[in-house]
């Protein structure tokens, strides 16, 4: 996933939009991620640390999470621009 800086604003934007319409707090989605709120926040804004692949994982695992609640309230998550289709499709996810 390589992003320049304009495409991880727009991603950070959607990501927070998303997570708005989830419902949920940071305290819980950092729980459903068994992240810290800190670590999430640095997922919300698109501020990568420490391991570069890791981060990456967490970003779209992140944004799972955020989907799969909205889908649950019987709702559509709005699109991402850069964060297409399954982490699966992505050979380097794999």
């Amino acid at each position: 996933m390589s992003l320049n800086k304009k495409q991880l604003q727009v991603t950070s934007i959607e990501m927070k939009e998303n997570f708005l319409k989830s419902g949920l707090s940071k305290e819980q989605l950092a729980e459903r991620m068994n992240i810290q709120v800190p670590e999430l926040e640095h997922v919300l804004n698109m501020e990568s640390y420490g391991d570069l692949m890791m981060f990456i994982h967490l970003v779209w695992d992140t944004r799972d999470v955020i989907n799969a609640e909205i889908i649950a309230q019987g709702e559509i998550p709005a699109d991402y621009s850069y964060l297409k289709g399954q982490k699966e499709d992505y050979w380097f996810l794999k």
